[in-house]
């Protein structure tokens, strides 16, 4: 009995103290295995709702705008638009992109406002602009030859392997020795049909009377210069008057960089501009007269000259082109040959009155230079002309 009562009051003191920690007794709950607070487990589940919720809204709003951006590309390419995209927010609609023409940008806006489901609408489009592959120029590099006695050296562009082959068989006719490394192939440049046949007829000119020059053909600009020097101004003006001859029968422009051993310096520009003004107001209005279909100057003519004199006689180092012009009755060739013959009439005429030779450039350019209509009586009147350039070579 005492045994008993020992034992229920040691079970009773234990169980009365406090637990500091280690394993609990059995049925005995840790402090803190508390249960979950009611209100922490009811905003969980609010949050993950509001997660499910925000993601079915996203993604059937995606869907919305994809079927109708679908529905409305569909729409614009029955109607032939497809260079364009749809971009839609919601039932707002955005369609950007190219059109074929002004006309049809009115239309796109009609076909998207007649898709259901569209709400508000915007098109930023612009018409498209069609280019013409063949008429896209593509720049060459220029043919530049340049020669001694030696031989020659070309570099440039050329349109085609058989010009290319055309270029090295007539450059070593003329010049023997050739380096053509730098002459070089560039498919879609113009042909060289216009100007090849005067290329070569300049370098055999050229090579005959000098052994060192260059001649330079620049297609993109339409030009030919051709660079010398010379013993005597005589040969220069030669030279110069054949180049210019050749080149004549092209459409392209001439320009002289001819000189000749202890040539004066150059006229100063301003002393041309002056000689150009003074004979440009002389002819205004005028024209160096001569009988129908001929090379005689008439009485008329010749007073227009006298006066010209003047002008020239004041600017006795600057150097003068004549050219000759007709207008397109009748055949290129005569018409060519007729405007050269007037030109060497001219200076025949102011080298009779004691001007030299030397000092002028002559050349007829036919009917291949109008500066008025051809069509009417008066045009062709125009056309019919002799004209002087003041030149700033000596």
């Amino acid at each position: 009995m005492a045994r008993g009562s020992k034992l229920s009051k040691r079970l009773r003191e234990l169980d009365s103290k406090p637990t500091s920690g280690g394993t609990p007794m059995p049925g005995q709950r840790k402090e803190d295995d508390k249960p979950i607070d009611g209100v922490v487990f009811a905003m969980m589940n609010l949050i993950i709702l509001a997660g499910l919720v925000i993601g079915a809204v996203i993604f059937g709003t995606r869907s919305i705008e994809s079927g109708l951006e679908e529905r409305i590309s569909t729409t614009l390419k029955n109607n032939g638009v497809t260079e364009v995209e749809v971009r839609a927010t919601a039932r707002d609609v955005l369609v950007v992109g190219e059109v074929p023409s002004e006309e049809l940008i009115d239309s796109v806006i009609d076909y998207v406002a007649n898709v259901p489901g569209v709400l508000t609408y915007e098109a930023n489009l612009r018409v498209r602009v069609e280019v013409d592959p063949g008429e896209i120029e593509i720049e060459s590099d220029p043919i530049n030859l340049a020669w001694t006695a030696t031989g020659a050296v070309v570099t440039g562009n050329v349109s085609s392997q058989d010009y290319l082959d055309a270029f090295l068989l007539s450059l070593e006719d003329t010049f023997g020795s050739v380096d053509a490394t730098a002459l070089t192939i560039k498919e879609g440049i113009n042909d060289e049909n216009d100007w090849f046949s005067a290329f070569v007829m300049l370098t055999e000119s050229m090579r005959e009377r000098t052994e060192v020059g260059t001649i330079f053909v620049s297609p993109d600009d339409n030009l030919i210069q051709v660079a010398a020097e010379f013993e005597t101004r005589s040969q220069r003006a030669d030279a110069r008057q054949d180049a210019q001859d050749i080149v004549a029968a092209t459409t392209f422009e001439f320009t002289s960089a001819l000189t000749y051993e202890d040539a004066p310096p150059p006229p100063r520009e301003e002393q041309v501009i002056e000689l150009q003004t003074s004979i440009d107001e002389l002819i205004e209005g005028k024209v160096v007269e001569f009988e129908t279909n001929s090379d005689v100057i008439t009485p008329t003519g010749t007073a227009l000259l006298e006066e010209i004199l003047v002008a020239l006689r004041q600017f006795p180092d600057v150097s003068i082109e004549i050219a000759g012009h007709t207008d397109d009755q009748g055949g290129d060739e005569l018409n060519l040959d007729l405007s050269r013959r007037r030109a060497d009439a001219v200076l025949a005429y102011l080298v009779n009155a004691g001007e030299s030779p030397d000092r002028f450039v002559v050349v007829g350019y036919g009917e291949t230079r109008p500066i008025a209509d051809n069509a009417t009586a008066d045009g062709r009147a125009r056309n019919r002309r002799i004209e002087f350039k003041a030149l700033l070579e000596a």
